[in-house]
């Protein structure tokens, strides 16, 4: 049996549209933390372990970021990929493009790949053990990626990786943004990748506007949040900047002001000595 979750204290930007495409391929949208106050991203571990613990430990649990995924494939084909993989517990990926220089001074990569904890699934029971044992210890309130990550590189160091597997094709998970590489088109009302896969699921992370695949998959009119849109999407991209990549940014500006004065300079030297058959530097 599939558990499709989302963590959401409120309605917010695409968890309606989400909430009616669970509904039309065939499972229902678990809502949890509805009316609760948010108090970090670790909260949606915690509320998932909850819930875990009141199934079956062989049931299937697809945990989605409510506010910025679509569900794009009925269950049957959402399970069959699963199964296939023969994993536990698969984790999806972000394949970061060009700007993977900025991407990797801010989030750490595992088995060479960003995981993105907004997209993933597992076995109840496997799923729920794996939490347990990362939560027991002391953990990142401010991000929840990072405790992940620094869970899975114990795990990998201890040899006890088993049972777990990225989603590298995105046959499953499609994380996209401007920071992505995947060159998603859209075919009738399924998103294509360049490797041919058509993923499950996608996550437009950072207020990706995904209104067109929206259109695509009749589900117009359950957009209801769409004039609150942009409003979100401003103020999460200077959330990212001054919260996330203040320190790079720092340091890229503090080059190009460097850059600056040193041509500046050398300009400037270049001008007094233009009547010189040398000039010093």
């Amino acid at each position: 049996m599939l558990h499709l979750i989302t963590v959401a204290t409120h309605s917010e930007r695409y968890l309606p549209v989400l909430e009616k495409q669970a509904q039309k391929n065939g499972v229902k949208l678990v809502k949890l933390g509805m009316g609760k106050k948010y108090i970090g991203h670790y909260m949606k571990d915690l509320e998932t372990m909850e819930y875990l613990k009141t199934i079956n430990r062989d049931d299937v649990v697809a945990f989605v970021d409510g506010f910025d995924s679509l569900m794009l494939a009925h269950k049957d084909e959402v399970m069959a990929k699963f199964n296939e993989t023969g994993a536990e517990l698969l984790l999806s990926v972000e394949n970061i493009g060009a700007l993977s220089f900025i991407h990797s001074t801010v989030f750490e990569r595992v088995k060479g790949k960003y995981l993105n904890t907004g997209l993933y699934m597992g076995k109840a029971g496997f799923l729920l053990d794996f939490l347990e044992e990362m939560y027991k210890t002391e953990y990142n309130k401010q991000s929840n990626q990072k405790t992940w990550c620094s869970h899975l590189f114990k795990l990998d160091r201890e040899g006890k990786f088993d049972g777990i597997k990225l989603d590298n094709e995105s046959k499953v998970f499609l994380n996209h943004s401007f920071t992505t590489s995947n060159n998603p088109i859209l075919k009738g009302s399924r998103v294509v990748i360049d490797n041919g896969e058509k993923p499950c699921f996608i996550q437009g992370n950072g207020c990706e506007d995904m209104t067109h695949i929206i259109k695509a998959t009749g589900n117009s009119e359950d957009n209801v949040h769409k004039g609150e849109f942009m409003k979100k999407k401003m103020a999460y991209n200077l959330k990212a900047v001054f919260k996330v990549y203040t320190p790079i940014l720092t340091f890229y500006i503090f080059l190009v002001i460097m850059l600056l004065i040193t041509f500046g300079y050398l300009g400037y030297n270049a001008y007094k000595n233009r009547n010189h058959e040398y000039f010093y530097v």
